[in-house]
């Protein structure tokens, strides 16, 4: 087992891990060898071995350490501890672009220069005894890669990596080199003057925020500057250079496209970006301190999984913008000082580390650290006050000097200027970048936009404003061609996304191929990328809400195919790979196949070892199968990732709770209603806690807290009538079960219980057998009803009626001891003495030792006149007897 340094949870140790000083490891039932580069040596680890990796030595946890050897060859490749699985999503697929170039083969080594050659002699000496010698060929790729020789990298990695195929570092290793060499053979054309793009993004709406925390204006502000940008002052840009995203439509993979598709595979060394972010940001707390932009499909519960992390942009950035003419980022992020249970005004500082990347940047901020942005009716009709007046500048407004060219300098007086004035000097933006202040911005001599009356941005259809500037503008193609652009955004429309499924936009996306020009096909493509990635957000967004919206396997397997099939388009990404392998894994799960589970679940956690998601799944499938010495790290990890998530603390408390901890259980619960106070099963199960410590004040308290949460739930009046009918209060009880099944029929334990209170008086023995027979016609598997059905039966005389039920018990649970010994005894007791003795000896051989079924055994033996049989079964209870007085009764029946 390893366990990475600042985790709990032990995962499998797997032959290619890479260990970092921190990290700990642990043999098993067998040795384990491990090279150990900074001693040169290959150390074997005896059975039973822990080890802290340490840089200078290998520190022994317990146990000893066993042979060690010298080393071969022990070079390994600078790789990071944690690699961001989000950056290893979209590479040569967006890399290559319109270009689609061949990868460069491997230069022969005798082709090499004579330093290179030499450096490599041991290596190669090693790889002739052993051409196999998967540790040889790690270190020669990293002397490859140390030499910028890419090609030959990339091949001695394809070899490892198909050996050693757990190894994630290798598969990362393997999108990296792949990317960097695509990037160099792509040939990005560009006319001489060089093109300009524009990303735009403005969110009002927001899926998982209540709608008081919604804006008035950012997707105003956003459509208003697609209007400018499509105007002969902005550029006149064409469609396929312009993307812009509001609302719902700006989801997290959409805006991860949009970025990776204009820097990578777009954009070249004369061409200009412009990206303008209106929306929410924030800093998630505690613990994690990442910057993020809030996208529609963001839930502040793990905005690592959900958001578009600041961290995220600018390693992009930093990436790319040397092969880019000029960035210019206009953001505007800083509108809210809480959102849930995140507390931040400003992530300025992390939007201003952009300008740091190594190119021509100019960052333009809405405002000040500590400052929020402002937005009303009052800017032009409803804008952002920092759009309205940037809009303004570009349309000609800054042009200080006249000369019918807005350029840097003088858009950011003009903002800086307008904007202190027009909010009574509550707001104040900042630039930063290092972009000459002379570089032109806008051509104030070309038509622009009338700014004057913003209403005549906006024509209304059926009641509905529809800003006219968001109509796209016909495409150069066929009818024909047309026509099935039209079917293939029907199907995307009507989430016909897979490639089974009938008139899906995979096969028709494959027949437009050749049909578009390169650009128009890519970003055709990307509508596909982004829906298949957006429904699988869906799912996971369904997982974070935990029990308060419980998931069917269904769903986990839905979410795999959508991965899958946008595996498709991106091959190479690590990012769908693992969330490929979380669904699949959480979906095996519910068919109790748990080490399959396990196994995709620890695959998940490897290649995004940052997912709070697949601890928490991977802590669920140790749950189900109460290992809790593994559940509750898995749980406490993905807490820690997830501060802000609730849905492990649940988990954790569940675990606590079945190891008799319950003090941690109750605080953990507590945690969990402070984060999401909204979510009714965390009261519910907090009552449940209660309830089992026998304090009933404290379980109605969270039973009514939670039905007051969510007054449809049947749950918590069933829980309340179990609670009422302990302390004896019958009709209450009665009236609340009745209440539960009135909100939900389907709630099989609230019309049982109800069965199990009216079967204790007599003359409502018969409603409560009609309850548990509709229990049984809805869920014939449900054995609860059918074992207390079947007492009752027994009970009342009705014997054959009753071992009906117990044979349909036992068809359904063989192992069902208790059910087979009642079974018997009716059996018995009905003449039927050799069923009797057929089904205890059935149990004895489940049991051999239980002193209830050999005394069994022994009576109808007994009563069979089997003496030497009786004698034996007798004895053999009286041996395993629990008390004296079994022990007397037992002895009186041999004796006899």
């Amino acid at each position: 087992m390893v366990v990475r340094m600042n985790t709990a949870t032990p995962l499998a140790a797997k032959a290619g891990d890479l260990l970092f000083a921190g990290d700990g490891f642990r043999s098993s039932t067998s040795p384990a060898t491990l090279l150990y580069c900074p001693g040169k040596i290959i150390q074997t680890l005896d059975p039973a071995v822990e080890v802290r990796l340490e840089q200078k030595q290998v520190k022994v946890v317990s146990g000893k350490l066993g042979d060690q050897k010298p080393a071969g060859s022990c070079f390994l490749p600078q790789t990071v501890r944690i690699a961001a699985a989000s950056q290893q999503h979209y590479g040569v697929s967006m890399t290559r672009g319109l270009t689609k170039p061949e990868l460069p083969p491997p230069i022969p080594i005798d082709k090499l220069a004579p330093a290179v050659v030499a450096e490599l002699s041991a290596i190669q000496n090693a790889l002739a005894a052993n051409p196999a010698d998967t540790s040889a060929l790690v270190a020669r790729a990293a002397i490859f890669e140390k030499h910028d020789l890419l090609a030959n990298a990339l091949a001695d990695y394809r070899s490892v990596g198909g050996v050693w195929n757990d190894a994630v570092w290798i598969k990362g290793k393997i999108f990296e080199i792949e990317e960097a060499l695509a990037a160099r053979a792509a040939v990005v054309e560009t006319p001489p003057g060089g093109k300009v793009f524009a990303l735009l993004v403005g969110i009002s709406k927001y899926q998982k925020l209540p709608q008081d925390l919604w804006l008035q204006y950012s997707a105003a502000d956003a459509l208003a500057f697609e209007k400018h940008f499509r105007s002969p002052r902005g550029g006149a840009l064409p469609a396929e250079n312009l993307l812009t995203f509001t609302d719902e439509k700006a989801t997290t993979a959409a805006l991860r496209n949009a970025f990776q598709t204009f820097l990578k595979g777009r954009a070249g060394k004369k061409d200009t970006i412009f990206i303008m972010i209106a929306g929410h940001g924030t800093v998630e707390i505690p613990g994690n301190r990442g910057a993020f932009v809030l996208t529609y499909d963001s839930d502040p519960q793990d905005l690592t999984t959900t958001a578009l992390p600041m961290a995220e942009v600018q390693a992009l950035v930093q990436q790319e913008l040397s092969k880019v003419g000029r960035v210019a980022l206009f953001v505007d992020v800083c509108r809210a000082g809480s959102i849930g249970s995140i507390r931040s005004t400003t992530i300025n500082s992390a939007v201003e580390r952009l300008g740091e990347a190594d190119g021509e940047i100019f960052g333009f901020m809405a405002s000040r650290p500590k400052e929020l942005s402002y937005e009303g009716p009052q800017f032009g009709g409803g804008h952002g006050a920092f759009s309205y007046f940037l809009l303004k500048g570009l349309n000609g407004d800054a042009d200080k000097n006249k000369d019918s060219i807005v350029n840097v300098n003088e858009i950011i007086g003009y903002v800086a200027e307008k904007v202190a004035a027009g909010t009574n000097d509550k707001q104040h933006p900042r630039d930063f970048g290092n972009m000459d202040n002379t570089v032109p911005l806008a051509d104030v001599r070309q038509p622009g936009l009338e700014l004057s009356h913003w209403r005549k941005l906006w024509d209304y259809r059926n009641g509905e404003p529809v800003l006219l500037a968001a109509q796209q503008p016909a495409s150069a193609v066929s009818a024909d061609t047309q026509r099935d652009i039209d079917r293939f955004l029907a199907a995307i429309a009507s989430n016909r996304l897979l490639p089974d499924q009938p008139d899906n936009a995979f096969a028709i996306l494959r027949s437009l191929e050749g049909r578009l020009t390169p650009a128009q096909y890519l970003h055709r493509q990307n509508e596909l990328r982004i829906a298949l990635e957006n429904a699988a957000q869906q799912v996971l967004l369904r997982y974070l809400t935990g029990d308060q919206i419980p998931q069917t396997q269904s769903e986990f397997a839905s979410g795999a195919k959508y991965v899958s099939a946008a595996m498709q388009l991106t091959p190479e990404s690590l990012f769908l790979a693992g969330r490929e392998a979380f669904f699949r894994g959480r979906a095996l799960v519910f068919d109790k196949q748990y080490p399959q589970a396990a196994d995709l679940l620890e695959r998940a956690v490897r290649i995004d070892p940052a997912g709070a998601y697949s601890y928490n799944a991977l802590g669920i499938a140790y749950l189900e199968q109460a290992d809790y010495a593994r559940a509750i790290p898995a749980f406490q990890d993905a807490s820690r990732l997830a501060p802000l998530w609730s849905y492990p603390l649940h988990n954790l408390a569940l675990a606590y709770s079945e190891t008799g901890n319950y003090r941690a259980s109750i605080r953990a619960y507590e945690q969990a209603m402070r984060l999401t106070p909204q979510f009714s099963y965390l009261p519910y199960n907090l009552g449940l806690v209660y309830q089992r410590l026998n304090r009933r004040k404290e379980a109605e308290m969270f039973y009514r807290r939670a039905s007051a949460l969510s007054p449809d739930a049947a749950e918590p009046y069933n829980a309340l009538g179990s609670l009422k009918a302990v302390q004896g209060k019958a009709a209450e009880a009665e009236k609340l079960y009745k209440l539960a099944l009135d909100k939900n029929p389907q709630l099989l334990a609230a019309r049982h219980n109800l069965a199990l209170l009216l079967a204790r008086q007599r003359d409502r023995q018969n409603e409560a057998a009609e309850l548990w027979r509709e229990n049984l016609r809805r869920a014939p598997t449900f054995i609860a009803s059918r074992i207390s059905l079947a007492e009752l039966l027994a009970a009342r005389g009705e014997t054959a009626a009753a071992i009906q039920e117990y044979r349909e018990v036992l068809t359904a649970r063989p192992e069902y001891l208790a059910a087979r010994i009642a079974l018997a005894d009716l059996l018995s007791g009905s003449g039927d003495h050799a069923g009797a003795l057929e089904q205890l000896a059935t149990a004895a051989k489940s049991d051999a030792t239980n002193p209830a079924i050999l005394e069994r055994l022994g009576d109808v033996h007994t009563t069979m006149k089997h003496a030497a049989e009786a004698k034996a079964a007798y004895e053999a209870a009286l041996q395993n007897a629990p008390d004296r007085a079994a022990r007397k009764r037992i002895r009186a029946k041999l004796n006899r």
